[in-house]
């Protein structure tokens, strides 16, 4: 994460754009595919991380049975293309190769805590009490019983090792964070987010008629308000209803990370 500088207005300087504003579901797959950008190019093509060229040949150890299952569920499940998209982009970012820049904003961050605490949180259920448990357990269950650890870390003075490394666990960790999974984004750690009326009038009430979720209005709210000109998210809501986003605030959706690659290819930096 890099931090970001704002004009007096509130806007994004001239050296971020074009700039390319992430919501969370997008940022949340940048996230997940940390050093995905080691084992491909700028061009998606596959090659060897540093430290592999480095080193001299070793034989490779025999894969135990977790491994190998963790690798067939791996590749049942998540599309391989996907990883190797935000590996791509990942590459571009955080080798700067682009003049276009990736923009978050507190609010992503907030939403990535909470994200964070409730998947963490469910997979510790799983493994404790199986999966067929937790499939009914909304966000609002998982917070009840997150609120009842907290209290008993933070009022009845537990000395409790369990209890304080579950809710360690369920913190999204701001450390790695910064240094790895959202590294290469332009991070606005001051931002200035108003919305009078007139904002409501002028465009925000046509998101909430078309049934938009509050974060979401917040998120194209504040990206006018940084001026950018893009928005990659992968929310279909969004994408159905780009054109009338654009028209309305002057924002392009991007929503797909081949979308957002195009746009760093088409800006890339001369001397990169």
């Amino acid at each position: 994460m890099h931090p970001a500088k704002l004009k007096k207005d509130g806007s994004l300087e001239d050296v971020y754009h074009p700039s390319i504003y992430v919501d969370t579901n997008f940022l949340r797959s940048y996230f997940n595919a940390e050093g995905a950008e080691f084992y491909v190019d700028e061009h998606g093509n596959p090659i060897s991380p540093p430290w592999e060229e480095d080193m001299p040949s070793i034989p490779h150890h025999t894969p135990s049975s977790e491994d190998l299952r963790n690798k067939l569920i791996f590749d049942l499940i998540k599309p391989k293309e996907n990883w190797q998209e935000y590996g791509i982009i990942r590459h571009w970012t955080t080798k700067c190769l682009s003049e276009a820049s990736l923009i978050m904003t507190p609010i992503a961050l907030l939403e990535l805590y909470k994200i964070d605490a409730e998947v963490v949180f469910k997979n510790q259920c799983a493994i404790s009490l199986g999966a067929k448990h937790i499939q009914r357990m909304g966000d609002k269950e998982v917070g009840k019983y997150l609120s009842d650890l907290y209290l008993k870390l933070s009022f009845e003075d537990t000395k409790d090792d369990a209890v304080k490394e579950l809710v360690d666990d369920c913190v999204f960790n701001m450390s790695f964070a910064r240094g790895h999974g959202l590294q290469g984004i332009f991070y606005i750690s001051d931002l200035n987010f108003r919305m009078s009326e007139g904002d409501i009038g002028s465009f925000l009430w046509v998101l909430a008629f078309l049934q938009f979720e509050a974060a979401d209005i917040m998120h194209l709210h504040a990206a006018k308000l940084l001026g950018c000109e893009y928005f990659a998210s992968l929310d279909k809501a969004l994408s159905k209803n780009k054109e009338i986003i654009k028209k309305s605030a002057g924002i392009q959706i991007l929503s797909n990370p081949k979308e957002v690659i195009a746009i760093l290819k088409k800006h890339r930096k001369k001397d990169a």
